[in-house]
């Protein structure tokens, strides 16, 4: 995939990995129905533009976090320019990617929860919040495998996981994949990032608020009309 250098946003919405990219389109037969992901991969594309606050959230993280923790994390040649600095479009990817899963069920609990034992540690930070509440997730299972799979014929062949038909590789993911991921935990915990997080989440709470209201007054309707029709 390349980057699409006309959107003015350098993490554009829907530009993910092909799994997140089918979740953005689900239509539920229901109605009444919030796609969180949608909510959330939309501020993330906003949060990147060109007229949005500097600085954009990819940079701080691509060209101020991960050169901070590791120098072989800098890059000086990428797949594209933005404002005249380079990015690997992949990086992009993985990023975007594993902000929609914060839209998810799962990735919500993993914004809101805190885990006490976590926040009592010696180590605890703030900052350090949600790379303290991955590393607990990868006892579990490997996210960024997870995050960046890409189907292959391999897959629904092997069945590595209780409800999944998908064959995950660890080697198909790369150290600066890792780093990538790891460089969003520490801007979520940041103080940009926790505005982000709220910002989504607030956005979310009143489209769910609304939905709600809709299911209400249409069942309030419906169940009117009904009394109608019998009392006739």
């Amino acid at each position: 995939m390349q980057h699409p250098l006309e959107n003015p946003s350098l993490a554009p919405y829907g530009f993910v990995f092909p799994f997140f990219q089918t979740r953005l389109k689900y239509k539920p037969a229901i109605g009444f129905f919030v796609n969180r992901e949608k909510i959330i991969a939309k501020f993330w594309d906003k949060y990147n533009r060109a007229s949005a606050p500097r600085p954009l959230p990819v940079k701080t993280i691509i060209h101020e976090i991960l050169p901070a923790q590791a120098s072989a994390n800098r890059i000086t040649k990428g797949s594209f320019l933005h404002d005249d600095l380079p990015y690997l479009t992949r990086d992009i990817l993985v990023l975007s990617s594993v902000i929609q899963w914060l839209g998810t069920n799962v990735g919500n609990c993993f914004l809101e929860s805190l885990d006490s034992n976590l926040s009592r540690q010696p180590s605890f930070h703030p900052e350090r919040e949600f790379r303290m509440k991955l590393a607990k997730e990868m006892q579990r299972a490997d996210m960024v495998v997870f995050w960046t799979h890409v189907c292959t014929s391999r897959c629904n062949t092997v069945q590595l996981f209780p409800n999944g038909g998908c064959y995950y590789d660890s080697r198909e993911v790369s150290t600066r994949d890792r780093a990538v991921v790891d460089g969003l935990m520490l801007w979520l915990g940041r103080n940009a990032g926790r505005t982000f997080i709220t910002e989504c989440l607030t956005r979310i709470s009143k489209a769910i608020d609304a939905t709600n209201k809709r299911r209400w007054e249409e069942t309030r309707i419906s169940s009117g009309l009904l009394r109608h029709t019998s009392q006739d």
